[in-house]
């Protein structure tokens, strides 16, 4: 990146993202992918800080004092953003239906390989992120898949969704 440029947020580039995103605007993935947006920002606002360094912890801290939502993708980049999304994929923070779950790691895939793909995270520096990323997508999917699987009753029907979850 030119020094002189004013480096994106993690907000700008999570905007960007969704807005080049064909997958995430095709139409039966579309709502889900915005539920998946708002959990995001949910979780960088709630967990993001065990990821940041002791610089950008200060800057959040100070721009929560001007508007507490969204203050940690404000202020932090796109290597921040990849060095957070491990824990967003971890069973703790899935979305609740097996489907928005799928969607959502399907949005972190993406998402990184677009971060990469467009060269504002380098892979070689984010290595190790990048690594850990994908290795507990698989482990998410997997479990996911486990979940399905118990959800599906004897007589090879889905059990009734939890209420107030989406199909």
């Amino acid at each position: 990146m030119d020094e002189t440029m004013v480096p994106l947020s993690a907000a700008q580039v999570i905007g960007a993202f969704y807005a080049s995103s064909a997958l995430l605007r095709h139409p039966a993935l579309r709502s889900r992918a915005r539920r998946v947006r708002g959990h995001l920002e949910v979780y960088l606002d709630t967990e993001a800080e065990r990821w940041l360094t002791s610089n950008e912890l200060t800057l959040v801290e100070a721009e929560r004092q001007v508007d507490p939502a969204d203050a940690v993708a404000r202020v932090t980049g796109p290597e921040a953003l990849v060095a957070t999304l491990p824990g967003f994929v971890d069973r703790d923070w899935l979305m609740p239906t097996v489907p928005e779950a799928r969607v959502q790691l399907r949005v972190v895939a993406e998402l990184v390989r677009w971060l990469v793909a467009t060269g504002l995270v380098d892979r070689h520096e984010m290595a190790c992120s990048v690594l850990e990323i994908e290795v507990r997508l698989d482990l998410a999917s997997a479990w996911l898949d486990e979940r399905a699987r118990a959800e599906v009753s004897p007589s090879g029907r889905r059990a009734p969704s939890p209420p107030g979850s989406a199909p």
